[in-house]
């Protein structure tokens, strides 16, 4: 689909549309084309999914402003290092505006610039203190969180169905018990630690 920015989104979007999926989107031109409807109460998408060139903190706080009621799946693939508009832990809790967020992912996919280096625990703490319905959660790329940053939302989100966290060079190879011992009953964890692209894959389910 092809975005016009310069035609409102209740124009340009049908009413009954709940979910929508965009690839290599300007993040910037998406930012001001919601940013200028986000009061459109006909607008009730249930899942969007983005694929940007940067997820930022602007990105983040301007679709949960506009889209309350969303599933959300963002990933970018950065073309040069992420510097000033790359996403931090301010922009983490602006996802307490998405009421009924019950399905997360922020994956960082490009090969060259495979990590989000501004965010750290304390952006996973947030998410673990204010979405506490969430019931599936994948997180990929982010170079900084430790054990205790995704163990945070596997302790608190009571409602997890499903975790996985890729490309997390943090974690340390005790991770899968101490994760375990926080998991509960039917939880499908899934767990990706790279070193030199070496990549090693831990499915478990609990029954």
């Amino acid at each position: 689909m092809y975005l016009m920015y310069d035609r409102p989104l209740g124009k340009f979007l049908p009413k009954s549309l709940k979910k929508l999926k965009l690839q290599l989107t300007d993040v910037p031109l998406f930012v001001s084309w919601l940013d200028a409807d986000r009061k459109i109460p006909c607008f009730n998408l249930r899942s969007l999914s983005l694929v940007v060139d940067v997820i930022s903190d602007n990105l983040l706080i301007t679709v949960m402003n506009s889209l309350p009621r969303l599933e959300l799946d963002l990933e970018d693939r950065p073309f040069m290092e992420p510097s000033v508009q790359d996403m931090t832990n301010i922009g983490l809790p602006a996802l307490k505006f998405c009421e009924c967020l019950i399905v997360l992912s922020i994956v960082r996919s490009e090969r060259n610039y495979p990590s989000f280096k501004r965010v750290k625990n304390i952006g996973m703490f947030h998410v673990s203190e204010c979405y506490r319905r969430l019931e599936s959660v994948k997180l990929g790329g982010f170079a900084k969180v430790t054990e205790a940053g995704y163990s945070s939302i596997l302790h608190s989100c009571r409602n997890l169905k499903k975790f996985e966290v890729l490309t997390s060079p943090l974690l340390s190879d005790s991770v899968f018990d101490n994760m375990i011992g926080v998991a509960r009953n039917g939880l499908l964890l899934l767990v990706a630690s790279t070193l030199t692209y070496l990549i090693l894959w831990v499915n478990i389910i609990i029954s």
